[in-house]
Order: structure tokens, then sequence, then C-alpha cells
């Protein structure tokens, strides 16, 4: 009889396994999460036990994780940008904590570049980008993901087998909630989820298919 391939395994022997979602989140580690420059002008504060905050310089972004382990997504990691330090939030994203370490750390990776962009030029990428919503979703036509459009707005790509999605909104008169959702899993019990408002920048837009 052959080996069983994963009750065999070493403990310490590293899996690959795909899709992603089935090797599970991942640890919560922070500084995995965020990439952000802590040593020179980020800031990190963990005010609470479980609880923690990155801030930039200028206090306009902010993104946090807050575990809640009895409840089905583990706790929220969301990112925020406002206008203004202490200011309304302009946009937000939020994730379960469910969701892989390795796609948290890409959008961060994202975060930081246009954060970065903005310090060094005269655009404002963070709040006044003008890319087109189809630039997000343009890698999943590539790969094969199918395409679903409702007379209500919104638009629904699946990836090949099912397990993974993204929903876009388009801005209606009087539309509320997130403009795009993402999910690993299928669509009725999902692994994690995120949700991005309105206002987000498309380069921060869910592509599940990386």
């Amino acid at each position: 009889m052959s080996p069983d391939p994963f009750n065999d395994l070493n403990p310490a022997q590293t899996v690959k396994v795909l899709p992603r979602h089935l090797a599970g989140p991942g640890p919560v580690d922070l500084r995995t999460a965020w990439p952000f420059p802590f040593d020179e002008d980020w800031s990190l504060h963990q005010p609470d036990e479980g609880t923690a905050y990155a801030t930039s310089p200028c206090l306009r972004l902010w993104t946090r994780f807050v575990p809640e382990p009895e409840t089905r997504g583990k706790g929220t990691w969301t990112i925020g940008a406002n206008r203004v330090p202490f200011g309304p939030t302009a946009w937000q994203i939020t994730f379960d904590a469910t969701t892989p370490i390795e796609l948290l750390h890409d959008v961060h990776v994202e975060l930081l570049d246009l954060y970065l962009e903005d310090r060094y030029s005269d655009q404002d990428r963070l709040f006044e980008d003008a890319t087109a919503p189809h630039e997000a979703y343009a890698p999943l036509f590539a790969r094969g993901w199918s395409h679903d459009v409702k007379t209500d707005g919104t638009q629904t790509f699946l990836a090949p087998e099912g397990l993974g999605g993204v929903r876009h909104r388009y801005a209606i008169s009087g539309s509320s909630g997130p403009a795009w959702r993402a999910w690993g899993g299928y669509p009725s019990e999902p692994h994690w989820n995120a949700h991005f408002s309105f206002g987000t920048p498309t380069a921060l837009r869910p592509s599940p298919s990386r």
C-alpha cells in the first residue's frame, strides 16, 4: 500500500498546497503582513493584548488587526485612509483573519508603494485614483475566470474550479456597502472574505488570481 502523503509528513517538512486556502491563513505575523519601515518613520502600536495598529508618518493611513477567535472570521484586518489626520475615513478595506497572510502582505506592499509614489510626486492616487475598474479584474480574464453581469450593476467573477471569486458593484445613486468583495472557497461557505469600499484605489482592489 502506498504511503499516505499527509500522515507520513515530517513535522518540519514544508508543503506547497494549491488552492492556497487549503493550507489555512498562516501565522498571524504582523511583520509579515505589514512590510512598513517601522525603524524609519512608520509607527507600530499594540495598546491591548492581541490588538495592533500601524500608522503612516502623515497619520492619514492606518491599518489594524483585531483578533476575535470566537467568531467565524477569527477577527478582522482593516486598512483605512483619511484625507486629513484623524478625519473621516475616505475609504476602507476589511479582511477576515482567515485570509492567507501572503495576500495580506501583497495588499500592504501595494499600499506602501502608493504612499511612497504620492509622497515623492504631485500625484494623489490614494484618494484621487482615476484608474479604470476593469484594470483590477483584467488579470482574471487572462486566467480563465468566468464573468456574469447583472442588471443591478454588479458583475461576478469565479475561479475555474469555483474556489474563489470577486464581485464588483458600480457606484450608482443611493448605493451603499462595499464596491468590491473577494473571497476564497465556495461562495456559500467561503474560507475568507474581503470587502473594499467605494474610493479604494484600483491598485489595492482584489485580484485573487495572483
